[in-house]
């Protein structure tokens, strides 16, 4: 039955409207779609080289299994491979910190991050203790990318009230991007265990130089977390310890995030697209070919929280499947 408003007044209503679509910046979700697809081949073979021998007997498991496994393994400890990686991580954070400056609710959406990170660490640290292998998370890449962007929401707020220019903010927040990422690579070079020298600066990219410190012992047979206390947790949020499996110090990488900030501030001022700002067949062609991977990178945060649990979770069942015992 069909019901007509005869009153003119109920047009006047304030009925719920659907809110209106946020356009995509194409650019910046493709190169998201590419670094999440190269960290989920990390993750996989994280889970096949290093996850599944620390809990499977691989002598009984078949030998392509065992192949497989050895050569995610040699992967997973590859110069090139390390360096890529923290390429990728901190290319990451430059384009969070763009979508953080054309983000409506960054602050909430850092806290919220943050949040995640928090979970992630308890789920490690739970996984780890049932396990018995080395899983430990304390302060991973989610919640330093969280925290920078508080950091950053809170500081952009603050300059632009305080000075009444977005022109002003702009310029300070690549002078402090400056500053995060160079004091982040000084913090580096002062807590090197070992002289840098020619032969391997470059493991300054990667923190390789900075001492990692043990998550665990075996006390008469018993997998024992070793509890750190203040100054060391502030030394690891930081970036001058090395700790867990998952680990990003503030700095440098809340220097990246605040670069982003400033390319973002600096290119997108209109938040539209560099790449497909006009409308034409082959631009919509582009834009249709490549929508896996924008859609992928549209999708970042939600597949790096569930990514991993999955993967791990498919490789302990293929393992099984294969009947590669338990150790």
């Amino acid at each position: 039955m069909e019901i007509a408003l005869i009153d003119s007044h109920l047009s006047a209503l304030p009925l719920r409207t659907a809110k209106k679509r946020v356009k995509r910046i194409f650019e910046i979700d493709l190169l998201r779609g590419i670094l999440i697809l190269l960290m989920v081949v990390d993750h996989i073979a994280y889970d096949i080289g290093i996850l599944a021998p620390s809990l499977f007997a691989m002598s009984g498991a078949p030998q392509a299994l065992q192949d497989l496994s050895t050569w995610c393994y040699n992967y997973w400890f590859e110069a090139w491979r390390i360096n890529l990686r923290y390429g990728v991580i901190a290319l990451f954070f430059i384009l969070s910190g763009i979508s953080t400056y054309l983000s409506r609710n960054s602050l909430k959406r850092g806290m919220l991050i943050l949040g995640f990170g928090a979970i992630i660490s308890s789920f490690s640290y739970l996984a780890s203790m049932i396990l018995e292998t080395d899983m430990f998370i304390f302060f991973g890449i989610i919640s330093c990318l969280g925290l920078a962007m508080i950091i950053y929401s809170c500081f952009r707020q603050f300059i632009i009230i305080t000075t009444g220019s977005k022109i002003i903010w702009r310029y300070v927040s690549l002078y402090l991007a400056l500053l995060f990422i160079g004091v982040g690579y000084w913090m580096r070079i002062e807590a090197a265990t070992r002289d840098i020298d020619a032969q391997n600066w470059w493991l300054l990219v990667n923190g390789r130089l900075t001492s990692m410190i043990p998550s665990h012992r075996v006390v008469n047979g018993v997998f024992t977390p070793i509890r750190y206390g203040f100054g060391t947790k502030v030394d690891i949020i930081l970036g001058r310890l090395w700790f867990g499996v998952d680990w990003a110090g503030l700095f440098p990488y809340l220097g990246y995030a605040f670069l982003g900030g400033f390319l973002g501030e600096l290119l997108y001022s209109k938040k539209k697209s560099l790449l497909l700002y006009k409308s034409s067949p082959v631009a919509t062609g582009v834009e249709k070919a490549l929508r896996p991977l924008t859609f992928i990178g549209s999708k970042t945060i939600y597949i790096y929280l569930l990514h991993q649990f999955v993967l791990a979770l498919l490789t302990f069942i293929v393992f099984l499947i294969f009947g590669v015992p338990l150790k």
